[in-house]
């Protein structure tokens, strides 16, 4: 929570991780029941990766329209995080900021929590299968290593089943050097 003063108005800014338009609305809710006498608890989500332009929402919350949760939903968008919610409750202060003025404050109320906000990398993975001779295990954890792949399981029988996730940018790649390095004798297939 990072709180902000404007020209007396109070603006408590919160953000949180939310993956999907239900996470989002229940933290939503949340913060409305924290603070049941702000003048406003207007709010903005991006629930879904960044560029996603499908499950994004935005409310003014009573404010005059676009003054603030699309001011909210702007600041967002430009900070390229994904699957976050935030909401500022504002408590007036006796002084009009005018439509500019909300504006501001409440994007400025965005940017200063997102100032707070410790993200990490989300990537999309996929898991492959295949199996392999025994003479190519050093390999396997070679390339396992180099694409920072995970190994899911291991099944030590006449063979090696292998079943690993990687990040799907780098299957053909890791595909292709598989292959090439075994001399064609690791067969892969996607999951």
């Amino acid at each position: 929570m990072v709180l902000t003063e404007v020209k007396r108005s109070k603006f408590y800014a919160y953000a949180a991780p939310t993956y999907g338009v239900a996470a989002a609305k229940a933290f939503i809710n949340e913060i409305r029941k924290l603070h049941p006498g702000a003048s406003h608890n207007c709010w903005a989500y991006v629930a879904n990766r960044p560029e996603n332009s499908v499950d994004i929402g935005y409310s003014d919350d009573g404010e005059p329209s676009g003054c603030a949760g699309r001011p909210m939903l702007n600041v967002l968008q430009g900070s390229a995080i994904g699957e976050i919610t935030v909401v500022v409750s504002r408590y007036f202060g006796g002084t009009k900021l005018g439509t500019g003025g909300m504006a501001r404050a409440y994007g400025g109320a965005v940017s200063a929590v997102l100032q707070q906000v410790i993200t990490t990398e989300k990537s999309v993975t996929q898991a492959l299968s295949f199996c392999c001779d025994y003479q190519w295990s050093n390999l396997v954890e070679q390339l396992q290593q180099q694409f920072k792949a995970v190994i899911v399981e291991a099944n030590y029988a006449e063979n090696i089943n292998y079943q690993l996730v990687l990040d799907v940018r780098d299957i053909d790649d890791f595909c292709r050097q598989i292959h090439q390095r075994s001399n064609g004798q690791i067969l892969i297939k996607s999951n």
